[in-house]
């Protein structure tokens, strides 16, 4: 009996452990196993007041996992959740059950389809308007990321009304690039959509230039046309729904490299944003365009936070620490992750906390004395292991993984041939980044 109740408080305190680097895949495990007994506990832990994003998409995996009529149900009920990233998740997780809409579920997918192709629609036009000029590179970057994650939405979508075979065949021949490849694809659509949704999903698949996916799409998304400064009002004020923190704080950081003075009070709102990445690079911009009123508006913030954005802005001479943003962009530099959307390099750059190592300063990074590996942001280091001279390591390579067997304390050094700053990151929150991010899973087993 005492064993029993143990069990149940066990299995209790799993959906909280999710949260938790160092046991959320032991504990969605233990839930996994425990099947449909964990789908209440499960749901309840999602509804709690207070929870993060990270740990309800670790609900809506282990719902997933679970799978069964119960699992689809549950997850069905999460679909109109407000944030686009949870929905996501929601959708990978309903495919993975084997979801298909039932007669009263159809209108809703529908909607939901042409709800990303809204978006779409939109995308495509501010991508038109903010022109082709360098500064505007990032942005138009995030919005293609954006457009290639509402089509992953829609063969999601679709996949749940129509064949599931079907609609893989039309992705591999639309994803094929092929001029053969698309026209086939666009010939099983017109075969199996209903009309409504030919008119809409064909023409965001279709080989066609963006002018022209545009014109087909108005008649059913009319839209303002807008100049290229107001293109980018609009994005840094729509919903978080429509638009991911990686896309905003692009374009924010385009108005502060711009230095456009009419967008002073959106750059203060912004600093007020309770994201750290948004929030430190709307400082950022707000001090290129007026440092008077940085000054006086990042008052306003709570004590720790200020000293941390001035901490990124006023000290750029000798700062202790980088801002979010400069750390996404350096990693889009390293050939490791080229292809990763921008928005899963900033997850990874929330985890990534900066080391200073000076000129002959020494640093361990044995296994069993720390559990991190580290990135050179600038400098480099030469490697000993036992005292022997190894290697250098420069901008860019990682150290701290692969190098060779777990040592006792003191084992394996690094020492900085200049001033040298490291990128330190946990190994338990890097590996729960990996099995959250398919790309970023692929391009760790290509390097190892």
């Amino acid at each position: 009996m005492r064993s029993a109740r143990r069990s149940r408080l066990k299995s209790a305190n799993a959906p909280t452990l999710l949260g938790k680097a160092c046991y959320s895949n032991q504990a969605r495990e233990a839930l996994v196993l425990k099947s449909d007994k964990s789908l209440n506990l499960l749901d309840n832990a999602f509804y709690r007041s207070g929870q993060v994003t990270q740990i309800l998409i670790r609900v809506i995996q282990t719902v997933g996992r679970i799978g069964g009529q119960r699992a689809k149900d549950l997850l069905w009920n999460k679909i109109d959740y407000p944030d686009k990233v949870v929905v996501s998740h929601v959708l990978l997780a309903m495919g993975e059950c084997g979801f298909k809409a039932g007669i009263s579920q159809i209108t809703r997918i529908k909607y939901a389809i042409e709800y990303d192709i809204a978006d779409i629609s939109w995308n495509l036009g501010a991508i038109n308007e903010i022109g082709n000029e360098r500064e505007s590179h990032e942005v138009r970057q995030a919005l293609q990321r954006e457009i290639q994650n509402d089509i992953g939405h829609i063969y999601m979508l679709l996949a749940m009304l129509y064949d599931t075979r079907s609609i893989q065949l039309v992705k591999e021949n639309i994803e094929s690039g092929t001029t053969d490849g698309t026209a086939y694809a666009v010939e099983l659509l017109d075969v199996f959509l209903s009309e409504q949704l030919k008119q809409r999903v064909i023409p965001v698949l279709d080989d066609l230039t963006t002018t022209e996916k545009i014109n087909r799409l108005e008649a059913f998304y009319p839209r303002v046309r807008l100049d290229a400064k107001l293109v980018l009002k609009f994005l840094i004020n729509r919903d978080f729904t429509q638009v991911n923190r990686w896309t905003k704080a692009c374009v924010v950081y385009q108005i502060g490299g711009m230095k456009i003075a009419d967008f002073s009070l959106d750059l203060i709102a912004q600093l007020f944003n309770p994201d750290r990445l948004i929030r430190e690079v709307a400082g950022w911009a707000l001090y290129q365009i007026d440092p008077e009123s940085y000054r006086s508006n990042v008052a306003r913030l709570e004590e720790q936070t200020r000293r941390g954005i001035d901490d990124v802005i006023l000290n750029r001479g000798n700062r202790s620490s980088l801002m979010v943003f400069e750390k996404i962009l350096f990693y889009q530099q390293i050939s490791f992750f080229e292809g990763i959307p921008g928005i899963t390099l900033s997850f990874l750059a929330d985890i990534s906390d900066e080391v200073r190592l000076s000129s002959q300063h020494s640093l361990s990074i044995d296994e069993k004395f720390n559990n991190s590996f580290y990135v050179i942001y600038s400098g480099s280091v030469k490697y000993y292991v036992k005292g022997s001279y190894e290697t250098d390591f420069n901008k860019g390579q990682f150290v701290g993984e692969m190098l060779s067997a777990p040592g006792f304390a003191n084992t394996n050094l690094i020492v900085g041939n200049e001033e040298t700053v490291l990128l330190k990151i946990n190994k338990d929150l890097f590996y729960e980044l990996v099995s959250d991010n398919v790309k970023l899973a692929d391009k760790v087993l290509e390097y190892i």
